[in-house]
């Protein structure tokens, strides 16, 4: 039966009402959702004062819920920090190329590097390395233990401030102010042939001769004594290797632009690590696109502390030097005799009469770093 007109205008006007409720009621839940959202957002995320503790062991912090990404990155951009504890009265450190002493297993510790452009570990690079730190009031003490398989060195022993970003090696780059403002640094370089190259810096990457160098006052010297062991055969890709210990000791007095050397305890300088080959590597502190190497701002900062005082890291265990090591003879120290079982070779570092690895034709294939060294 048809209704009238007016029963039919009442019918549709409630149905009307009835769909503008739910609409509201739809739209208050979407409201309520989303704030939610937000809250949890603001809640995860994390922090930089939360990232730059948790540089001192060399990790970011692990974060969970809906800010786990946000708090990630912001733990990344966060310089790295470390603190480094003082030799105690009548420790030794013997310099050669083995981080074996008491010491060394208290030492701080970078944990492990990270790929310089992300902030994160990358299993992938083709090097990956820690260090470890010590001090007195005459040396700065450094020790590197460095993964890679393919040991590369080919420069003349003889060779003076050689390139060797360009092929394997180990660096540090020191900042004495803590400013992180790239005036007066310094830049050591260590390979696997215990060759060196240093070089004093006024300003970021200043000066320059060009392409080729000069990089910096190479006139300088760092006046280091240095040690390195192999866990491979240096130059030879017949074989897989396992890496290289570069164990140095860096002379204060060095450091002529620094505002006070040694530091006293309580003092900051800027340093920053790397395990190189061809011209990239791994980093203790990324530089995360802001230039390369050099970028001071990017370095982490050392905190030196007395001989009681915590060390990060302290009491780790050394890594496994895996077979017996070859040893190559400190710098300084004059000729020395190889640790290496009979027709063994060693990183023939400066001792004379041993003649040089013969040299590859140019920089390893098939890997490159962004941002280089160089």
């Amino acid at each position: 039966m048809r209704r009238p007109r007016s029963q039919r205008r009442a019918v549709d006007e409630a149905r009307e009402a009835h769909d503008a409720g739910a609409r509201r009621r739809a739209l208050g839940l979407v409201a309520a959702v989303l704030a939610a959202s937000c809250a949890s957002c603001s809640r995860g995320g994390g922090g930089e004062q939360d990232a730059a503790a948790a540089g001192s062991a060399g990790r970011a912090p692990a974060s969970s819920g809906a800010g786990a990404g946000q708090g990630q990155r912001r733990a990344s951009a966060a310089v790295k920090e470390l603190e480094v504890r003082k030799l105690s009265p009548g420790a030794a450190v013997a310099i050669d190329g083995r981080l074996d002493e008491p010491a060394w297993q208290a030492a701080a510790r970078t944990g492990p590097f990270v790929n310089v452009g992300t902030g994160r570990e990358d299993p992938s690079l083709p090097t990956q390395g820690e260090a470890r730190l010590l001090w007195d009031d005459a040396f700065l003490y450094v020790g590197f233990d460095v993964s890679d398989a393919t040991i590369t060195g080919g420069f003349p022993q003889d060779a003076r401030d050689p390139h060797l970003w360009e092929r394997d090696t180990v660096e540090v780059m020191i900042d004495p102010d803590g400013d992180g403002d790239n005036k007066d640094y310094y830049e050591i370089q260590i390979s696997p042939q215990n060759l060196v190259f240093d070089a004093q810096f006024d300003d970021y990457n200043a000066p320059r001769g060009g392409p080729s160098g000069p990089f910096g006052h190479q006139e300088w010297s760092a006046g280091l004594t240095s040690a390195v062991t192999l866990r491979g055969t240096i130059d030879d890709g017949s074989d897989q290797d396992q890496g290289y210990v570069v164990e140095a000791k860096i002379p204060w007095s060095a450091f002529a632009k620094a505002k006070a050397a040694p530091p006293s305890p309580g003092d900051a300088w800027r340093m920053n690590f790397y395990a190189m080959q061809n011209n990239g590597g791994a980093a203790w502190s990324p530089i995360l696109g802001e230039g390369n190497f050099h970028r001071a701002r990017r370095f982490g900062r050392v905190r030196f502390a007395g001989a009681g005082g915590e060390a990060s890291g302290a009491g780790a265990p050394a890594r496994d030097a895996g077979a017996a090591p070859v040893t190559a003879p400190a710098r300084d120290a004059g000729p020395a005799p190889s640790a290496a079982p009979p027709g063994a070779e060693g990183a023939a570092g400066e001792r004379p009469g041993v003649a040089a690895p013969s040299a590859p034709a140019g920089p390893k294939p098939g890997y490159r770093a962004d941002p280089p060294d160089r």
